[in-house]
């Protein structure tokens, strides 16, 4: 009896240390092989019709500069903008929409304050979005303050203007119209065009003689959209440029717009 039972626990000894064999312990977790990532990158594709922009030379003062830059998923998946950030606190950049379809656009502004500036500066936005190659992209703008090089005539051909920030007023005085002088005080002849202006608050603005010969003016002149509202401060610009008789660009100015609100 006690030789049965002798053999009953030695096969039991050995059948456990077969399963042990067969089952090897299991891997501490700070040892274990990580768990493989299924999560899909995503094909949403970030893309901008430019990534810097020029104001110019611009007045000194409490106004504003505008510019709004152009964003476009060219991808197969939504484009989320997670985050818009400036780098300043002189700069808004708002947007208007967060979450793009492939194909769609939307824009970021650059609303820039021009008080306390006196010279050139330049500043920039981090935009932040779903997609994998280029989750972080940033835009940039310059300006030139320095009042004394755009009258400078030895810094060659240029535009001036006056006046050179324009108050359409608020209240019972506010305007919804305006006009501004531009004058070719340079030795040849320029052709003036509109590179940019802020279109959600002004029409199209006109100018009345697109091409200065050496010492003349012409009136430009600008509305506010019917629809807009006056009680709103108006925080709006216009960017103008003198080009010679090859076309290339030899100056380049932005004339702020300020009023309304209550």
């Amino acid at each position: 009896m006690k030789r049965i039972a002798f053999m009953v626990i030695v096969c039991v000894i050995a059948l456990a240390f077969s399963q042990a064999r067969r089952e090897p312990a299991a891997m501490p977790a700070e040892f274990a092989a990580p768990e493989e990532d299924t999560t899909v990158p995503s094909l949403a594709r970030i893309s901008f019709d430019s990534d810097n922009f020029d104001f110019g030379f611009a007045p000194q003062g409490d106004a504003y500069l505008v510019h709004y830059f152009k964003v476009k998923n060219v991808g197969e998946d939504t484009l989320r903008i997670d985050r818009v950030r400036p780098t300043c606190g002189c700069t808004a950049a708002p947007l208007k929409k967060k979450d793009l379809a492939p194909g769609e656009s939307s824009e970021i502004g650059a609303i820039f304050r021009l008080s306390g500036y006196k010279s050139a500066t330049s500043k920039s936005i981090k935009v932040e979005s779903n997609d994998p190659t280029h989750k972080t992209m940033n835009l940039r703008f310059s300006a030139n303050m320095d009042t004394a090089a755009w009258l400078d005539a030895m810094q060659g051909p240029r535009l001036l203007c006056e006046p050179t920030i324009i108050d359409l007023g608020k209240g019972d005085l506010f305007k919804g119209t305006a006009k501004f002088v531009i004058r070719n005080p340079s030795d040849k002849k320029l052709k003036v065009e509109i590179i940019d202006y802020t279109g959600d608050i002004i029409t199209t603005p006109k100018i009345k003689m697109p091409e200065l010969k050496a010492g003349k003016s012409a009136d430009v002149e600008i509305a506010v959209l019917k629809e807009y509202d006056p009680t709103s401060e108006i925080k709006a610009s216009i960017t103008l440029a003198g080009l010679d008789d090859s076309g290339s660009e030899v100056t380049r100015f932005t004339v702020p717009i300020i009023g309304g609100g209550k």
